[in-house]
Order: C-alpha cells, then sequence, then structure tokens
C-alpha cells in the first residue's frame, strides 16, 4: 500500500483504483484528490498518531479541536502534547509547514482554522466530509495509518516521537522534533540544529560515493556499537558554534539525535535509520582535509543506546 502512496503518478489508493479498476466508479474533485494524497503521503505511514488522531476527531468533531486532541492523546495514547508539539501540528494541519516550493504543492490542504484560542475544522474541509464517498475514503486512510502506528511506530524511545531502529525521511525527523517549518535536505547538509525546540540532529550516510568532492569525504565510522566519530562541516574549528553546541550539549540543554543510512543511492535511500541520542565524549580534534585547505573537526561520540548488533552489521558490513 505505502509503495503506491509513494509512486509519483499514483500517491493514493484512490488514483490506483481509478487508474486501474474499470468498475470502480467513484470520481472525487481536484482538491478531495490533492487531500487524500496530502494525507496517504504525509500521514498514512502512522510515523505519529497526533494528526491521524486529530483527523479521526474531525469526522466528528467541528470545534475546540486541540482541546480535544490532548485529551484524546492522554486518554487513549498516554501521549502529552507539549506547546512545540502542539504548533507543529497546527503548522502540519494548515500548510504552514512545508518551506519554500513546498507550500504550493498541497495549498488545498487546510484542515483547521483558528477559532478563539483553539482551532475549529476548516470550511473547505468541513465541505468535503459532507460528500459520503471522500468521508468514507478519509475514514478507510486515517484506519489504516492508525493501524500502523500502533504496529510500528507506537514504542517510543524515551520521551520522542521517534521508534528505534525505525526509517525516517529527513521531512519525518524536522516534523517529528516538532520543528515549526520543514527544511530541505540541502540546508540540513550532515547536521542541523533548531534553536526553538533545541533539537540537533545528525544525518550521516554511511558509505561514501567516490565521486563526491573532498570536503564531502567525510570519514564518519564506528568504532563500536556503542561509539561513533563524524566529522563536522568544512571549514569548521574548535571555537565554531555548531561544535560549540555539540561538545556543550548536555550543559546546553541541546538534544543531539542520530539518524544513519547505508548510502544515497539505496533504492529506500531517501531514509535514515534511528539510532537514538548521543553525546560528544570530550574527544574532538581539528583537522585540515585531505586536498583542501579547508579544516573541520573530528568529534568521539558516545551512543546512549548501543546500536542492535544485527542493524550493526548491516551498516558496518
Amino acid at each position: 500500500m505505502l509503495c503506491i502512496f509513494d509512486n509519483n503518478s499514483l500517491g493514493s489508493y484512490y488514483k490506483f483504483l481509478v487508474k486501474y479498476e474499470k468498475e470502480y466508479t467513484i470520481r472525487l474533485s481536484e482538491d478531495e484528490e490533492k487531500v487524500i494524497e496530502f494525507i496517504s503521503k504525509k500521514l498514512a505511514s502512522g510515523k505519529r498518531i497526533h494528526e491521524l488522531e486529530l483527523l479521526n476527531r474531525m469526522m466528528t468533531y467541528q470545534h475546540a479541536l486541540m482541546g480535544i486532541l490532548r485529551k484524546s492523546l492522554q486518554e487513549k495514547y498516554h501521549i502529552s502534547m507539549n506547546e512545540d508539539c502542539s504548533e507543529n501540528v497546527v503548522n502540519i494541519m494548515t500548510n504552514e509547514f512545508p518551506s519554500g516550493s513546498g507550500k504550493k504543492t498541497y495549498e488545498q490542504c487546510v484542515f483547521l482554522h483558528e477559532e478563539g484560542a483553539d482551532y475549529r475544522v476548516s470550511t473547505s474541509f468541513q465541505t468535503m466530509l459532507k460528500d459520503p464517498e471522500f468521508y468514507q475514503i478519509v475514514k478507510e486512510l486515517v484506519e489504516f495509518g492508525i493501524s500502523r502506528y500502533k504496529l510500528n511506530f507506537s514504542e517510543h524511545y524515551q520521551d520522542t516521537n521517534l521508534v528505534l531502529y525505525q526509517k525516517y525521511t529527513y521531512e519525518d525527523v524536522c516534523r517529528l522534533l516538532n520543528w515549526q517549518n520543514n527544511e530541505v535536505p540541502l540546508n540540513i547538509g550532515g547536521y542541523k540544529y533548531d534553536k526553538k525546540t533545541k533539537t540537533f540532529p545528525v544525518f550521516i550516510n554511511y558509505d561514501k560515493t567516490e565521486d563526491i568532492s573532498d570536503t564531502t569525504k567525510y570519514e564518519d565510522h564506528f568504532t563500536s556499537a556503542g561509539m561513533l566519530v563524524a566529522i563536522s562541516k568544512s571549514g569548521r574549528s574548535l571555537q565554531s558554534e555548531d561544535v560549540q553546541n555539540f561538545l556543550k550539549a548536555r550543559e546546553r540543554g541541546i538534544d543531539v539525535q542520530l539518524f544513519v543510512r547505508k548510502n544515497k543511492d539505496d533504492k529506500i535511500s531517501k531514509e535514515f535509520y534511528y539510532l537514538g541520542r548521543m553525546y560528544a565524549s570530550g574527544n574532538a580534534k581539528e583537522f585540515t582535509m585531505a586536498n583542501t585547505e579547508k579544516s573541520a573537526v573530528e568529534i568521539e561520540w558516545v551512543l546512549e543506546t548501543p546500536v542492535r548488533e544485527d542493524v550493526y552489521e548491516y551498516i558496518v558490513g
């Protein structure tokens, strides 16, 4: 099912049926189609319950939706929602989360409108829900997403919305760390610090391809299942702000989390394995990168949870 959602020419099971099933006669409006695609591509994988439960509640309720969601998450899933998370969910559901041209792609996908100190269902989505066929498709999609969440994504690591050894895209990580806006991968590079949430995800491509520039050939490597040596971006010294945030993360209350993929060319390469939290051991040294004039900093990291053996073998093997 997810491979249908990820297929660019389809994007939803509805589109698949329209294209390949002669007996399937349901036809949605263009805007309804876009909303179904958004829910299919962005939410139905079940990586977080919040948006799915909100949609679930919208099938019945129209007002005070964030208040209802807060109560529902607590009662059904024992999840509490802080301010950053609440703001992030609202941004996802009002098309304020995407960056750049991403905003245009799903401009129809505004599910909420502000109402007093809370939110109500948007007029456009409310109108769509009056179409019984659209309503039914949304209901089935939300149920599918919730069952996926329960099956694959409900065993959270510590106090995060993430699950150890599950796979996440850059966009998933920005969303699940409750950033106000998505960041395009190019702006993230190997890592990016978000000031508001004080989260600092690190993304590592373990196998480097031969055809990349010398300043990108960082020798990131595990020295054991619980230790990692990673290199800063090029042109950095021990005094650089990002390096200092890494080295002093604990005292500054910065949350460093690790995401690793074997290589970029992986068929499912858009996704990284989540390997939990890590902190700098204190061993760090500045050096000049091979074949360049650029300096960088090598930092030794201790993983809070050593990598499970099978995952470790797969990454380093």
